[in-house]
């Protein structure tokens, strides 16, 4: 009797040993998604000045230079520097 105890609680812990691996390997993959996205998330500020700076060279380019005007034109791309440098 107390050796199928012992071999039912052997068991037992094994499967639960098992069920543990399994639930970390799952939480490694959750944690390398959540540092993945917040690694572009906190990109953002950069990216918005990148982005920022591209629409204002697009709009210098759109007054200076006629085709590319009909071109932006062409695919509705409407862009517009504000008065004063207001960014």
């Amino acid at each position: 009797m107390q050796k199928i105890l012992l071999w039912s609680l052997a068991g037992t812990v094994s499967l639960l040993l098992m069920v543990n691996l399994i639930l970390g390997l799952g939480t490694r993959g959750s944690i390398n998604k959540i540092q993945a996205i917040q690694a572009q998330v906190s990109n953002g500020p950069q990216l918005e000045m990148v982005l920022r700076n591209l629409s204002i060279r697009i709009a210098m380019a759109g007054e200076k230079d006629a085709a590319f005007r009909d071109l932006l034109k062409k695919h509705e791309l409407n862009v517009k520097l504000e008065e004063g440098g207001g960014r």
